[in-house]
């Protein structure tokens, strides 16, 4: 299989899971917590994750500074763990499942944002899709006179954690 061919396929297959899963945490709101979900996603993904580290890291796939390394994981499942309660919570609290997608998904402007404060270069092209994702936010979340749901500002702040994830991903 051509690579390029191979990468589409598993964006799409990447997009249907992101996709299936808002309508998961939303279903699961009907039966459980936001922080119960939480828990049993999390030991879910790091049941799942275990083995695969501990199979790479005997082959010797995990290349540099091991101190580096748990210092950025660390970092990472904490902002991802924050980033997930937020949204969680917002769905909790009524966000229905493409609003909090969407939402959610404003991390792919807000990251090129912050990396204004770390000195990289922001494109003209990032500069209008941020100002399209703002208005499309403004359409989705805005009612009655600039009114601003509990669950918009949870979803954004979740963004925003899930932001800071990706900025440190790519510093360690």
């Amino acid at each position: 299989m051509k690579l390029i061919k191979k990468g589409n396929i598993l964006l799409l297959v990447t997009a249907a899971i992101w996709g299936f899963a808002f309508v998961a945490q939303s279903s699961a709101m009907e039966h459980i917590g936001p922080f119960t979900f939480q828990a049993v996603r999390f030991l879910l993904g790091a049941t799942v994750l275990l083995p695969v580290i501990l199979v790479r890291s005997k082959r010797g796939a995990f290349v540099g500074d091991k101190k580096s390394m748990w210092i950025g994981g660390v970092l990472c499942g904490i902002t991802l763990f924050i980033a997930s309660s937020f949204q969680q919570m917002g769905i909790a609290l009524g966000a229905s499942t493409g609003k909090a997608g969407f939402i959610t998904a404003m991390y792919i402007i807000i990251v090129p944002i912050l990396g204004i404060f770390l000195k990289k270069k922001v494109s003209i092209r990032i500069w209008i899709c941020a100002i399209v994702a703002v208005i499309g936010l403004y359409f989705l979340s805005v009612k009655d006179g600039f009114r601003i749901e509990k669950y918009d500002i949870l979803l954004l702040m979740g963004a925003l954690a899930f932001s800071a994830q990706i900025m440190l991903v790519d510093y360690y």
